[in-house]
């Protein structure tokens, strides 16, 4: 009795602290967010950009991140830990309206709208330890921290050159690293200063169009004028997706089905009206006709096409790419299409009126899936652009006679494929490290397809280039019906 009487006056006390505990469960997270543009919020018209996204929950919980840019919109799910800041970077499109959303599991959203200057003159980014101002005439410059470069290469689209001293190259996290090789590979108008011979070398190696974007100078100074005189210098215009659009065979799966299917189905109503006099058949068998013509097109999409063009130097360890994605419409619906692992971190869409919503994979960094509403005879595009490994290094020399004598000096073996040279095609032979070739003078011939004619129109004056189709085997997740080329400019003897 008396035991009992000790818990009856426990019993309140520990009915509070239960209610005290489920009001502590019961309460919902608390999110903290803040999103600041790349660039110090600066960038072109038109050009990609990066966000960089910090967020906060007093507890654990998942949580969805929302990115708005025009109209697409950018998602990524969430795992949050109690009281630790989750940082991450989303490439998004340098656009009005961007704004950046968190929500969770009965908690309040909180909602950032970002601002982006859009400059009208060309845009210089200047990375230095000191405060030393740098002014390029007809550039608007920005004065960054290591801090400031971002992580995906697209995002290097908002800046026209760039100003990087050591410390600054050297305070670069790996992904940053990554990042400004490929924008080097790209072409990308690049001065660094007093550098060691270890970053100095890096960025040569990387430096696509020949080195000729690059500079290095042992002051700043002496950097703003080589940066200045190789400004005046023009290099070889990117290739643009749309350009490798056209390299696509006309399309006419969408056509045909449709023709097809409508052949069947006016066949059907015109054998009913034949061999049927009552309305339920006259009326009935059309309208099934028309319900078995739509499920077959439901059932029957057209399958997506990849183009991947690439281009880079003989020797140079990188080629820069860029590639076109085609996604034909049959039927109105809502698809959802894989993003190939490999080409993701360059991904967005072609045009950007096209309605996205895009899916990033915050664990690993990249885009995963894009989703977006098709129509009949529409379609979606997205478009790709970045660099990857190459080992082609083809050197040639005309003899006397008008013959071409070319050699792999590179360490690795190459497969047949193609030489143009004088605006004549000729046949390149498989060869192995260090063996040699001569192609006859009378074995040319002109450019008749249409990816050798773009061959030629890429191919420097007086100079050579060297064309492979891509093998394609080791890119997840492309669709089956995905080409792809790899032009190197060939170097002379």
């Amino acid at each position: 009795m008396r035991r009992l009487l000790r818990w009856s006056r426990l019993l309140p006390f520990l009915l509070g602290l239960a209610l005290c505990g489920a009001a502590l469960a019961a309460a919902p997270p608390l999110l903290e967010l803040t999103a600041t543009p790349a660039w110090k919020g600066w960038s072109r018209p038109g050009r990609a950009s990066e966000l960089d996204i910090r967020i906060r929950s007093d507890v654990a919980t998942r949580a969805t991140l929302e990115v708005s840019a025009g109209q697409q919109t950018l998602r990524a799910e969430l795992e949050l830990e109690a009281g630790r800041v989750l940082r991450l970077q989303l490439p998004v499109s340098a656009t009005a309206g961007l704004a950046a959303s968190a929500t969770a599991a009965a908690a309040s959203a909180p909602r950032r709208e970002i601002a982006v200057a859009l400059s009208e003159s060309p845009v210089l980014g200047v990375g230095l330890a000191s405060e030393e101002r740098v002014r390029l005439e007809g550039f608007h410059s920005l004065a960054l921290s290591a801090d400031d470069l971002p992580r995906h290469a697209s995002a290097y689209a908002s800046v026209d050159a760039l100003i990087l001293d050591a410390p600054t190259l050297r305070a670069l996290d790996p992904r940053q690293l990554a990042a400004l090789l490929s924008h080097a590979a790209a072409c990308g108008r690049i001065a660094v200063v007093n550098t060691d011979e270890r970053l100095r070398r890096l960025l040569e190696g990387a430096g696509g169009c020949g080195g000729r974007a690059l500079v290095s100078a042992p002051s700043l100074a002496e950097a703003q004028v080589q940066l200045s005189a190789s400004l005046a210098r023009s290099l070889p215009t990117a290739m643009s997706p749309g350009s490798v659009g056209e390299l696509a065979r006309p399309g006419h799966e969408v056509w045909n089905r449709v023709a097809v299917l409508l052949a069947v189905y006016v066949a059907i109503a015109a054998l009913a009206w034949l061999f049927f006099t009552g309305w339920p058949v006259l009326l009935g068998v059309p309208a099934l006709a028309a319900v078995v013509v739509l499920g077959t097109l439901h059932a029957l999409p057209p399958p997506p096409q990849l183009l991947i063009w690439s281009e880079g130097d003989a020797g140079a360890p990188l080629a820069r790419y860029q590639a076109w994605q085609r996604f034909p419409g049959l039927v109105r619906e809502r698809q959802r299409v894989a993003v190939p692992p490999q080409l993701a971190g360059g991904a967005q869409p072609c045009d950007a009126r096209q309605a996205l919503r895009v899916d990033f994979d915050a664990l690993r960094g990249r885009i995963s899936f894009v989703e977006f509403d098709t129509r009949l005879f529409g379609q979606v595009s997205l478009c790709y652009a970045g660099s990857f490994p190459m080992a082609r290094a083809p050197v040639a020399a005309m003899r006397a006679d008008g013959a071409l004598e070319v050699r792999n000096a590179g360490n690795t073996a190459w497969p047949a494929g193609r030489l143009l040279a004088d605006g004549q095609v000729y046949g390149l032979p498989a060869l192995a490290p260090a063996a040699q070739t001569t192609l006859a003078a009378n074995s040319g011939q002109a450019a008749r397809e249409p990816v050798l004619r773009l061959a030629a129109t890429r191919t420097p004056p007086q100079g050579a280039v060297a064309l492979w189709a891509l093998e394609l085997g080791g890119v997840a997740e492309v669709p089956a019906a995905s080409q792809g080329w790899l032009l190197v400019t060939v170097a002379a003897p």
